[in-house]
């Protein structure tokens, strides 16, 4: 990770002198990074693949298969990478054509994610639990040439018709219900690795489509390019790449905080990734514990557990050096109760969206005294905190939405010229519709999202700050508040509590609990028990579903 680097003056483009803390201009309102400056390469004809791999590395290890034991060095990662890229312009993938991803995590989706783009395609990802009709709407907006999946899930892709690329099969495998033109990833890899051709391929062309989580409508498919992937692997991993560390590899490549920061970012550092196929928090333990895993991205419901879970004292996490918490917000309550708990592991939190590429924030590893921030604006990046309400731009600790501009910002989305021209103005920033705060310092805080405020009669309640407070309580597992709908409020705070094992929490002392610690505008006045907080594959509360649950119960 990049340590920050901070300067008696800061200099803007208009040569402003800038606030030496927090990074603000207060004649132009823009916030600007504190971490050192990054330089982009200025090649044109430049892919991430070719800049992931540029720098020899043959006998370290690259991807290590968690369940077996399986590992691929540097050097063979990148042969079966040109050979599958090869091998993909053989069976006619060309430069532009989409190919998506349905499939579990695997070193094999690593490579033909990395083949794809170096063939000039674009990649698209696919979470492997949707649903045919999801999977459906994918297929509908990105318009792929060729689907890459595995045979246990051939039944999700058979009905669109498309050519079939299988993973984990040959010709010996069972046969497949389907006439469709069926291709495998054994026969690819035997592909001769000097006949891909990359001098096509542009920084601004675009290298993958990756979809946004849908919370305030319908996902959008983000249109990211060579050149917003690579600011990224430099934003996380600084300019050398002299990375040592071994990352446990259990976030999801389908989302971009597995695909960019992780994936592209950590292997172009050098490092080792040790990749589950399947998220089991035991088995994460068991992996931690084996492969003595020093780097652990997770989410917030994984750090929580990690707090609180009883089976966590059975095993030896000692490698552990740091881990590092994205996807949703992390309160202040759980960061010090994982520092009480672990005192000699680091944890960081960020801040980034698909739209960012999972880039807008980096932890400051050096700093103990910020928690529940989401770090320092990441290198090369510019900040905006905008009043709602006026559209001033707002100095150190007003709030106000988050507007973020930089080299990896993606250019907007698939299809959707509305739904771009409302995200990304004329001048390129990205309108993120968080609600947050710089400090005086420049750490940032997020407290919610704009549109999941609950509007309790003239009042902002921020679910983040309720679910906070309740994630304290030694018998709450988990929590997330939502608005329910009242005839004179407009919306009441509504708490939907998993209780812990044998725990007789009642409705009136989870609102007790609550009424003590906050205004009286933001008393929890409904609460409800349910088994499990449904969420999202990084961490996020679905609340549209919460909230079709809480109108069901009426």
């Amino acid at each position: 990770m990049i340590r920050k680097s901070i300067s008696p003056s800061l200099l803007t483009d208009s040569n402003a002198i800038l606030d030496s803390k927090s990074g603000y201009d207060s004649i132009t309102g823009v916030y600007h990074s504190k971490y050192p400056s990054i330089n982009l390469p200025a090649n044109p004809f430049l892919d991430i693949v070719t800049h992931i791999f540029y720098v020899n590395r043959s006998i370290r290890k690259a991807l290590v298969d968690a369940s077996t034991g399986r590992s691929l060095t540097y050097a063979d990662l990148h042969g079966h990478v040109r050979a599958a890229a090869a091998g993909l312009s053989q069976i006619g993938i060309g430069h532009g054509d989409v190919v998506m991803i349905l499939a579990p995590n695997s070193m094999e989706y690593v490579l033909t994610m990395f083949a794809i783009m170096l063939a000039g395609a674009v990649v698209t990802t696919v979470n492997p639990i949707y649903t045919v009709a999801e999977v459906a709407n994918q297929v509908k907006d990105s318009n792929p040439k060729l689907i890459v999946t595995i045979q246990e899930l051939v039944e999700k892709v058979v009905s669109f018709q498309l050519p079939l690329l299988l993973l984990g099969a040959d010709q010996t495998s069972p046969t497949i219900s389907t006439a469709l033109p069926t291709f495998f990833i054994s026969h690819l890899l035997a592909s001769d690795p000097s006949k891909v051709a990359t001098n096509q391929i542009r920084q601004s062309d675009t290298a993958a489509l990756l979809y946004s989580s849908g919370t305030t409508g319908l996902s959008k498919g983000v249109a990211i390019s060579h050149r917003n992937l690579i600011a990224t692997t430099l934003q996380v991993g600084g300019q050398a790449p002299d990375g040592n560390e071994t990352y446990l590899f259990a976030v999801p490549p389908y989302h971009i905080y597995g695909f960019s920061p992780l994936t592209c970012g950590m292997l172009r550092k050098g490092h080792t990734l040790v990749i589950m196929p399947q998220f089991d928090f035991e088995q994460m333990l068991v992996t931690i514990q084996r492969y003595r895993v020093t780097m652990l991205p997770a989410v917030p419901p994984i750090v929580n557990s990690i707090i609180k879970s009883p089976i966590v004292s059975k095993y030896d996490l000692t490698s552990l050096k740091h881990v590092g918490s994205g996807g949703a917000p992390l309160s202040k309550e759980v960061s010090e109760a994982f520092v009480e708990r672990y005192p000699c592991v680091t944890l960081g939190q960020g801040y980034g969206l698909t739209e960012t590429c999972a880039t807008g924030t980096m932890p400051d590893l050096e700093d103990t005294h910020h928690m529940g921030s989401v770090g320092l604006l990441s290198a090369n990046l510019k900040a905006k905190v905008v009043d709602v309400e006026n559209g001033k731009c707002m100095p150190p600790n007003a709030k106000g939405e988050l507007w973020l501009h930089g080299p990896s910002i993606a250019s907007g989305y698939l299809n959707n010229q509305a739904a771009t021209s409302s995200s990304f103005d004329i001048e390129g920033w990205f309108h993120t519709g968080d609600l947050v705060y710089f400090d005086e310092d420049g750490y940032l805080y997020v407290i919610d999202r704009i549109k999941e405020l609950i509007k309790y009669k003239a009042f902002q309640v921020a679910p983040a700050e309720l679910e906070a407070i309740l994630l304290q309580h030694s018998e709450i597992k988990d929590v997330a508040i939502i608005g329910y709908p009242d005839k004179d409020a407009g919306e009441i705070p509504m708490a939907f509590i998993v209780r812990s094992e044998k725990s007789a929490l009642s409705e009136d002392m989870i609102k007790a609990y609550v009424a003590h610690q906050v205004a009286p505008y933001k008393k929890i006045r409904r609460v409800a028990f349910i088994n499990e907080i449904p969420r999202s594959s990084t961490g996020k509360i679905l609340r549209r579903e919460l909230a079709n649950l809480s109108t069901a119960r009426l």
